[in-house]
């Protein structure tokens, strides 16, 4: 049985199914992404389901896109930046009174805010482009595209940014171009 999905306005947003395999796939990476990004896997997981609601509305366009989930991600991260700029006085009142107590993390955490730390060095151009390529898979030229950028761009800034992270994650593994540079 095929199930179709209104937009709301009269028109169709496309077939149920694959809509929900989009966001059955694409859910745990880009909430991997974008907590790297806003450096919340709760805020993230908020963002994201948002970001995915804005895809499925628009289905139609997102899913002949290059990347759907890349364009997913960057609503994502504009949500993200939208209600930092409404929550100026939050953050800055957070600031002045500092976090609260920390309590027992895990392993498994600590190393997540360590590369979230990592990740927060760098460049948010450099940010981006790392999280778009490595967290997210996208290809140099997908990457590209949501950035705005040449290919080469943004091979210059995720070199960069590996430069940069490789001291401070004790990366010992090489981090190359792989194939998808190849034609």
């Amino acid at each position: 049985m095929r199930h179709v999905v209104t937009t709301g306005r009269g028109g169709v947003a496309g077939d149920l199914g694959e809509q929900e395999r989009f966001c059955a796939a694409a859910w745990p990476r880009l909430v991997a992404a974008v907590s790297h990004h806003c450096g919340d896997v709760h805020v993230a997981e908020e963002l994201v389901q948002e970001a995915l609601v804005r895809a499925c509305r628009r289905w139609s366009h997102v899913s002949r896109l290059s990347s759907p989930e890349g364009w997913t991600y960057r609503v994502a991260v504009n949500l993200a930046n939208s209600a930092w700029r409404r929550q100026r006085a939050e953050r800055r009142a957070y600031a002045r009174h500092g976090p609260p107590e920390a309590v027992v993390r895990s392993v498994a955490v600590e190393e997540q805010q360590a590369v979230h730390a990592a990740l927060q060095s760098l460049t948010a151009p450099q940010r981006e482009a790392v999280i778009l390529r490595y967290l997210l898979d996208l290809s140099v030229e997908q990457t590209a595209e949501l950035l705005g950028k040449r290919p080469g761009a943004v091979r210059a800034l995720t070199h960069r940014a590996i430069t940069r992270l490789r001291p401070v994650l004790d990366v010992t593994e090489e981090v190359t171009e792989e194939a998808d540079d190849v034609s």
